[in-house]
């Protein structure tokens, strides 16, 4: 349908101004019958106004914006108001990186002789955790004692605390 569609609209499509559609025969020696080749004639008359001219730029001349292609576009600036001097912006100080929120939970806690552990979960996965351990390659365990876990994350050097209850 789309090609019929196509080929009707460039059927009954207007010809462009100044040119002329000359139709050529193929070559008759074929056997199955072939369509006529169209071939684009232009009227050397119409193309005063088709064809770009190619200008030599003068050093001193200056290219105003609505012809220079690569020209500065911006809004122009409001006057000044006479009874109210500038605001100057205040420069705004950049905000610290800060650690992601910790991706644990806690499940629970042991305590070994004199060893304290934690069991924490980290998306599907259950870890248990001492002093001195690396978790999820950028948290340290820095210390445990009795209600808190003390976290250091190493990309920034920043310590986040765990609330993880009192020892059973």
């Amino acid at each position: 349908m789309a090609l019929c569609a196509t080929l009707l609209a460039a059927y009954f499509a207007p010809p462009l101004a100044g040119e002329a559609v000359v139709l050529s025969e193929r070559a008759a020696g074929t056997k199955a019958p072939v369509p006529p080749v169209v071939q684009t004639v232009r009227d050397p008359s119409a193309q005063a106004g088709d064809v770009l001219s190619i200008k030599a730029r003068d050093a001193d001349a200056q290219d105003d914006d609505a012809t220079s292609v690569f020209a500065s576009r911006s809004a122009p600036v409001p006057a000044a108001k006479d009874s109210q001097p500038a605001a100057v912006p205040v420069p705004q100080t950049p905000v610290a990186a800060q650690a992601p929120p910790l991706p644990f939970r806690v499940l629970g806690r042991f305590s070994e002789g004199d060893e304290d552990g934690v069991f924490l979960q980290i998306n599907d996965q259950n870890l248990v955790v001492r002093v001195g351990d690396t978790i999820a390659e950028h948290y340290k365990v820095e210390s445990l004692n009795a209600t808190t876990l003390t976290l250091r994350y190493g990309p920034l050097n920043q310590v986040q605390t765990l609330e993880v209850g009192g020892s059973n």
